[in-house]
């Protein structure tokens, strides 16, 4: 009966570490969705701000030669 109790035990103990495991993997996986919104968002931002830079600032590629030559 003992031998019963502690398989009991152990189950149960089994059981809510299994429990607390998935919650734990839950919050996780809710994170990792989170942020890779959040990157996508700032990716998008970051490659307008480029666009726009590149419209008001075009790169001078002529022949002339820096002041310092």
């Amino acid at each position: 009966m003992n031998t019963e109790n502690s398989h009991e035990k152990r189950i149960n103990e089994l059981e809510a570490k299994n429990t607390f495991q998935e919650d734990a993997i839950e919050r996780l996986s809710d994170e990792v969705r989170r942020q890779q919104q959040e990157i996508i968002s700032l990716k998008d931002k970051l490659l307008t701000l480029i666009s726009a830079l590149e419209k008001n600032n075009p790169s001078q590629e002529s022949e002339e030669k820096p002041p310092h030559y």
